[in-house]
């Protein structure tokens, strides 16, 4: 239990450093060298070839309720802006004090910054990350972005919420850059990314890498998505109803899509045109129909972690709240949507310290604590970025990633315990088919010998009781029970075989003929009872069909890495009509178990029985079993010593 303890901890301790790591960089004693100072950045000793890119963070200018062009920079001092007052970036204007007036949630402002000395001569880029909820960017008095459409009135606004990278020329000297923000939708509002400045290649590097992991976790999650909904309809096909599958669909689906929706929002470079509003309540949608359906597979995942009514009213209640964001304003949804939230946090540490108890008391549950804690994480990093809290979210791909590897490995564990379950049903089968076998020696078989033998005591008393042993070692070698799941040796079911044509020999005189083509060196495993109902049905049904009788031919010999055998007559053959049935499942007519054997032998070795026939000239049975111990099956051995007698 102690180790179990230490376990939790350090699974815990790694996940919130993660966290403690996407927080903004100046909280966690980064490098301040380059700090916006009353609106001006100096970078006089800036060296792009060391640092290619620079977070633009610090005091930058702000002015409330204007909407500035470079234009109103360059007028008369007169008639120049007034400033509001100097604000942090990246941050939040709503709840800012100036003067004495606070800055309200809803509204339209410009923020200035001067870049000072950058020792640079050629093109820069800049990166926009998140201004909420409209902006637009000027950079030395041209406009170099545009998101959405920031106004003074909200009739006139239109949002825009997307990061953006676009290239300006510079010549060296200073660089004035102007950010419009205006909001009137989202439930707060300013620049909570940084803006960030650097040398082309290096932006448009980090520009496309950071798309390209979106688009990577979001082809990633269909393609899991997919995978597991072929394997669901396939086992469905079978008769295998197990509907973790598709609810694990479902959910890779929904968040693939929903999380394409955020961040980086990368689905929108498929779909340029689609309005902002939609996207952002699609986004909303998504990620908490998601939410239901990973309720569910918890509920599935593991009994008794959480009850059925449990899980519909919060299936009811995350219906309710997705019908909102379907027909209310976002302004309006939004508050409802920090509610649910709020109640998707409060569950899922319900759920983690349940899975933590489970697992400390049990030892069971290891991959759903980390999954449930990967999916807190995820809760917990959206929420304080959607607050403000955070500069960035890119950690959240890591939480999804981390996530949906638990979750495959833990449907892989559950695949894996049913195979062991069905392999050992196998085995169970196999089991009752020799059992089967044995238990089928044919009773006009011992009718005979029993015939043969009461005859000879009269005659040859001696050669009666050799019949009496060969037919009592042929019985309690068939009748072993208690090795009924063991392989055999060759040697062993040699001897078997000798006692069964030994006693037939007896009955059949001159008619039976039988010879022997054996590798004396082969020394390997066999299954029981493979060879010796082989031999029987071709004396019974090959040469005894045959007034003449005939001669029965048994080779055992080394191919490459097999060992082939081959039992031959030449006795009465059959037509390819018969020929045919012989390996078909037909009880009534497979007598001994030509089927039955060659199904044990593809359970075993993959490998199949080849018959051939001619009729009126004889009959060839062959297979091969591999001498490569890797491929031998792995059951248990026959004691040493073999039959007693």
């Amino acid at each position: 239990m102690p180790k179990r303890f230490l376990m939790v901890f350090l699974i815990i301790f790694a996940f919130i450093s993660m966290l403690l790591l996407s927080m903004p960089s100046n909280k966690l004693g980064h490098d301040t060298s380059y700090q916006v100072v009353n609106g001006r950045m100096k970078l006089h000793g800036w060296n792009l070839e060391h640092i290619k890119t620079l977070p633009l963070d610090g005091e930058w200018e702000f002015y409330w309720e204007q909407l500035l062009t470079p234009a109103d920079f360059t007028a008369p001092n007169k008639n120049k802006p007034e400033l509001t007052g100097y604000l942090q970036v990246p941050g939040l204007w709503n709840g800012k004090v100036f003067g004495q007036n606070e800055i309200p949630v809803f509204g339209y402002a410009t923020y200035r910054l001067v870049v000072e000395g950058i020792p640079f001569r050629g093109v820069l880029g800049l990166k926009k990350g998140n201004a909420r909820f409209s902006s637009k960017v000027y950079v030395n008095g041209k406009e170099l972005l545009s998101d959405g459409v920031p106004a003074e009135k909200s009739a006139e606004y239109k949002s825009g919420n997307t990061p953006q990278l676009g290239f300006f020329s510079i010549d060296g000297g200073s660089v004035e850059i102007l950010v419009q923000v205006a909001n009137y939708e989202y439930l707060n509002s300013g620049i909570p990314v940084s803006l960030e400045i650097g040398s082309e290649d290096a932006m448009m590097h980090e520009y496309q890498k950071n798309n390209l992991l979106s688009l990577a976790v979001f082809a990633i999650l269909w393609t899991i998505a997919l995978v597991h909904l072929i394997f669901f309809c396939v086992a469905f096909a079978g008769g295998h109803k197990e509907y973790l599958l598709p609810l694990f669909s479902l959910f890779c689906f929904l968040f693939a899509i929903g999380n394409a929706l955020a961040d980086q929002r990368p689905l929108l470079l498929l779909l340029p045109d689609i309005s902002f509003t939609i996207v952002f309540k699609m986004k909303d949608f998504f990620l908490s129909a998601n939410f239901i359906v990973l309720i569910w597979i918890f509920h599935k995942f593991k009994s008794g972690l959480l009850s059925v009514r449990v899980a519909k009213l919060i299936t009811f209640t995350y219906v309710a709240s997705l019908v909102t964001v379907v027909v209310l304003p976002i302004y309006i949804y939004n508050r409802i949507y920090l509610l649910v939230m709020s109640c998707n946090s409060i569950i899922l540490l319900v759920l983690l310290v349940r899975v933590i108890l489970l697992y400390i008391r049990s030892g069971e549950g290891l991959l759903l604590f980390i999954s449930i804690l990967s999916v807190n994480l995820y809760s917990a990093d959206a929420i304080l970025f959607s607050l403000g809290f955070k500069t960035s979210s890119g950690f959240l791909q890591v939480y999804i990633m981390i996530l949906a590897v638990a979750m495959i490995l833990m449907l892989s564990m559950q695949y894996f315990s049913a195979l062991r379950n069905l392999k050992h049903s196998v085995k169970r089968t196999q089991e009752a088919e020799i059992a089967f076998l044995r238990s089928q020696i044919n009773p006009h078989f011992l009718y005979n010998a029993l015939n043969s033998i009461a005859s000879l005591c009269r005659s040859e008393p001696e050669k009666a009781e050799d019949v009496v042993v060969e037919l009592s070692q042929y019985l309690r070698h068939s009748f072993d029970f208690k090795r009924m799941d063991a392989m055999s040796t060759l040697a062993k079911e040699l001897e078997l075989l000798d006692a069964y044509l030994y006693i037939e020999k007896t009955r059949f005189g001159d008619r039976l003929r039988v010879e022997y083509d054996i590798d004396e060196t082969l020394h390997i495993p066999l299954p029981p009872l493979v060879l010796q109902p082989l031999v029987e049905n071709a004396v019974r049904h090959g040469l005894m069909g045959n007034i003449a009788g005939g001669t029965v031919t048994i080779s055992i010999k080394r191919c490459a890495q097999e060992a082939v055998f081959k039992i031959t007559d030449n006795g009465v053959g059959m037509d390819s009509g018969k020929l045919g049935g012989l390996l078909v499942d037909n009880t009534k007519e497979r007598g001994i178990g030509v089927w039955n054997i060659n199904q044990r032998l593809k359970m075993l070795y993959n490998t199949e029985i080849i018959i051939s026939s001619e009729k009126g000239k004889g009959t060839q049975v062959t297979f091969a079993l591999p001498l490569n111990n890797d491929k031998i099956p792995k059951l248990k051995q026959v004691r040493k010593g073999g039959i007693n007698h």
